[in-house]
């Protein structure tokens, strides 16, 4: 097994894989280094936004368990909306057999894939950057840690920093054929059983995915409000196989991306949206902007990740700003998510448009007036 490589990736989820791909088309070395053996289960709901899915290298049909054009949202079980496009909104995965899609894409490009090793240590030098492993050391002239939200890559080269955790659980259920049949192309978001989060169901191909997420200032409450939930959506003869915790570590203000010879990519950097918790869109635009900073760096024998600091900066932390401001206003008032919904039917449709990437919160913010103006739009909802 070579131990020098021009790059390498730590974590092989959708950043990480991506990354692994771009680089690796282009004639770079690069390896990626996962933990766990492949293909291997993943705490998620398992949501492919279609603004998401435009970023992928693979076409989404081939890996989508169920297409989703219908929302219902609640608020603790009461007073539903439903939403319906006509275009597709978030395709459902499995998040094992999603990744490992982008893995052997990875491969087939040329990158070497090396499973079952966790990285212990990171340490740079001006020329190298030593990576350690129980399989032993590997040397690049790059890494990118894309090793989610414990990445020892953040931590052990001291970029992550001013963040804060949305704490969440997800179950597989399964429940007979007739039951999943109702839940075809349509997701279930509950705004009122968890405090200061929500509840969401998504439908796969055999199962159910439900689940429940937070503040993490509010984590100790989440196994109760969890069954709450479940019991409200009034499901007969389920049976929970799978379920599994953790945290989504969110960026507080500016995120730290780069140093001489680390970038970070996803949840690694805190890069999911403050709102919504999701961070596979962020994870998937991080990587498309660190591949060309990097391999530039790597044509020109100089080491300016600057530049991949740059465009998150630019493209990536104006939407997670001004939706760290909407969060904070739907976690004080939950409410506010159903009667948005039901007072102003051009909310319905602008939900749709952010999801497909074709209206961004920056937007959003422009239209309202700014953040005052987002702010009196949301008052005024909450007094009528």
């Amino acid at each position: 097994m070579k131990k020098a490589y021009e790059v390498v990736v730590v974590g092989a989820g959708p950043g990480g894989a991506t990354l692994a791909y771009e680089l690796a088309q282009k004639g770079i070395r690069v390896l990626l280094l996962e933990k766990d053996t492949l293909p291997r289960y993943k705490c998620c709901a398992g949501g492919v936004t279609a603004k998401a899915a435009k970023l992928l290298n693979v076409d989404i049909n081939e890996l989508a368990e169920d297409v989703v054009t219908d929302v219902t949202v609640n608020f603790k079980g009461d007073g539903n909306y439903h939403g319906h496009s006509n275009q597709d909104l978030i395709y459902t995965v499995r998040r094992d057999k999603f990744d490992y899609a982008l893995v052997k894409q990875a491969e087939a490009a040329g990158a070497v894939i090396v499973q079952g090793q966790e990285v212990k240590q990171v340490k740079s030098d001006v020329r190298w950057v030593k990576i350690s492993t129980p399989a032993g050391d590997f040397r690049s002239q790059f890494v990118a840690g894309a090793d989610g939200a414990n990445s020892i890559v953040a931590r052990e080269s001291g970029l992550r920093a001013n963040v804060s955790y949305i704490a969440g659980m997800n179950t597989e259920v399964v429940v007979a054929k007739k039951e999943l049949a109702k839940w075809r192309s349509l997701i279930a978001i509950d705004v009122g059983f968890v405090p200061k989060g929500c509840g969401w169901v998504f439908p796969k191909l055999d199962h159910l995915s439900i689940g429940i997420a937070c503040l993490s200032s509010e984590a100790k409450s989440l196994k109760r409000c969890y069954r709450e939930f479940l019991n409200s959506l009034n499901i007969n003869h389920y049976t929970i196989t799978k379920w599994s915790g953790g945290l989504i570590p969110t960026c507080k203000r500016e995120a730290i991306v780069s140093g001489d010879r680390i970038v970070l990519l996803g949840d690694a950097a805190g890069l999911a949206d403050p709102l919504t918790g999701e961070g596979i869109q962020n994870a998937l635009q991080s990587a498309k902007l660190a591949a060309p900073v990097i391999e530039e760096c790597l044509l020109n024998g100089k080491a300016r990740l600057k530049n991949y600091q740059q465009a998150v900066d630019e493209k990536i932390m104006p939407e997670i700003r001004i939706a760290r401001v909407l969060q904070k206003m739907f976690v004080r008032f939950p409410e506010i998510a159903l009667k948005l919904l039901n007072l102003h039917e051009g909310v319905w449709r602008s939900c749709c448009l952010l999801v497909r990437g074709e209206l961004d919160y920056t937007a959003v913010k422009s239209k309202l007036g700014g953040v005052r103006g987002m702010y009196a739009f949301l008052s005024r909802a909450l007094v009528l």
